[in-house]
């Protein structure tokens, strides 16, 4: 039997790689390729232009921070699907006070995703990262791989992203310590003690195990 196709987001500024301490036996991980992003594009429409990427009639898709909130407007997209998101927001109201504030304002450069892998100690306390590979794949993919265009307008997709209701058919996992997407304002369905930004890859066993057992209850309806 083939495995069961998962389609998975990064965040932003990251890419494949970021899933790929994860353990799911039984589905295949398949990357959503990253488009140019137009200028002045909102995230529902972004997304719309991603959803060409999945030939599924119930597709499942994982998202992670960024790639959550794109993972949730295809959610909305895609009635049958099932979204996954890790160390993301399903909505605006779930976005820290100062994102929505920055938003309002346009004050864009309040964002540090360009600036923290330049230094090691403000990407590990943003991030959460946990060790030299960690650190070195933020900073190589981040700082070198990822066009500052593409960072600019994914950041004013984010800061001025609209959605007021989280769909229904979203399984959201948050870390309780994350200093990027703050869990004051989160409602997850799950959370993960010490989880941080980064912990896609740093609790992949933890987040391995919550998404199974998420995916069994699915095939289990």
């Amino acid at each position: 039997m083939s495995a069961t196709r998962i389609y998975c987001l990064s965040g932003l500024g990251a890419d494949f790689r970021i899933f790929r301490q994860l353990q799911l036996p039984g589905y295949q991980l398949v990357p959503v390729e990253w488009l140019a992003i137009q200028k002045a594009e909102t995230l529902p429409q972004y997304a719309s232009r991603l959803a060409a990427q999945i030939n599924e009639q119930e597709p499942l898709i994982l998202g992670v921070s960024f790639g959550g909130m794109l993972a949730t407007e295809l959610a909305a997209l895609l009635p049958h699907s099932r979204a996954f998101i890790v160390s993301s927001c399903k909505c605006r109201a779930e976005l820290p006070a100062w994102m929505r504030l920055a938003g309002r304002l346009q004050l864009h450069r309040v964002v540090p995703y360009q600036l923290a892998p330049r230094h090691a100690g403000l990407g590990r306390f943003i991030f959460d990262t946990r060790s030299t590979e960690e650190e070195r794949y933020l900073k190589q993919i981040m700082l070198q791989q990822t066009h500052p265009h593409f960072i600019a307008r994914a950041v004013h997709m984010i800061l001025h992203w609209q959605r007021r209701q989280a769909p229904a058919n979203v399984f959201h996992v948050h870390g309780r310590t994350d200093r990027l997407l703050l869990p004051g304002r989160c409602q997850p369905h799950h959370w993960i003690d010490d989880g941080g930004h980064f912990m896609i890859w740093n609790k992949a066993a933890s987040i391995s195990q919550l998404l199974m057992q998420a995916l069994d209850a699915r095939t289990a309806e």
